[in-house]
């Protein structure tokens, strides 16, 4: 082989070995972009969320998504403390063995922070401060709560409205229906098979601005005091009881509560 031939053999080689090292580059370059997200993903602290689905304005679906205050609120709380949220739906009273059972990581459902609740959960800081009303009909003759001698009354099980709804049912000779979702015992109360129900205020208020001049119920007297709400948490997460109370503090501060509030309960 001549010399000439010699140098364009060598050349090709040389040529052959750079296009190799700058496409392992690139390739390497490619991958570790990949792998930075993916270890993005994995970074992010992954909990299981107990909500009920038909409480609205705190949860309820539209188009069979998820959504509400209390959704969008912990979701917020979630961005903030890098962790990802997988929701599972269930009944009210089904959320607090849920949590004691550890199989769920938490929960929110316009939970009301109780002394009962708090001896076998932890809660966050609150995020709501509620009340609880007496409904009943445009047509009744419920005017204050007197009028409740010999009234069927319906109530949530495992709720703070249930606790009331049982005082004033044995305070004026009641009864007391207890039903499992909002709107069963909305129904229960406009078929005519109860006088009266008592719900969150927040979510009563939200029912009747929505059904407008279709409502067909109103407020009897004042809102009676209950406790705020905070996000339930399993016994022995006090690490996740800090990440949520930091989450929350920061959307607090940034002024994106107030936004978010104001979307779902402004006057």
């Amino acid at each position: 082989m001549n010399k000439q031939k010699k140098d364009t053999f060598a050349n090709k080689i040389v040529m052959i070995a750079l296009v190799g090292i700058i496409a392992f580059a690139l390739a390497g370059c490619g991958t570790g972009d990949e792998d930075n997200s993916n270890a993005s993903d994995e970074a992010k602290e992954e909990i299981t969320v107990a909500v009920v689905q038909d409480y609205p304005p705190f949860e309820y679906k539209v188009d069979d998504e998820l959504t509400g205050f209390d959704v969008e609120l912990v979701e917020a709380i979630a961005e903030k403390a890098d962790l990802a949220v997988n929701w599972e739906i269930m009944k009210f009273d089904g959320i607090i063995p849920a949590l004691q059972a550890n199989q769920v990581d938490a929960a929110v459902s316009a939970i009301g922070i109780r002394e009962d609740r708090l001896e076998v959960v932890h809660f966050s800081d609150p995020y709501f401060e509620s009340g609880l009303s007496l409904i009943t009909l445009e047509d009744s003759d419920i005017e204050e709560e007197a009028d409740l001698e010999g009234k069927t009354i319906v109530a949530k099980q495992g709720t703070s409205s249930l606790e009331l709804a049982n005082e004033l049912a044995e305070e004026y000779n009641g009864e007391v229906t207890k039903l499992q979702d909002d709107a069963t015992m909305y129904m229960e109360l406009e078929n005519g098979n109860a006088d009266a129900v008592i719900n969150d205020y927040p979510s009563v208020a939200y029912k009747i601005n929505q059904d407008g001049e279709d409502s067909e119920l109103r407020l009897v007297g004042d809102k009676y005091p209950s406790e705020d709400y905070g996000v339930a948490i399993s016994k022995g997460s006090e690490e996740l009881v800090e990440k949520i109370n930091t989450g929350l503090q920061e959307l607090k501060d940034s002024g994106e509560f107030d936004e978010l509030y104001s979307e779902y309960f402004s006057e």
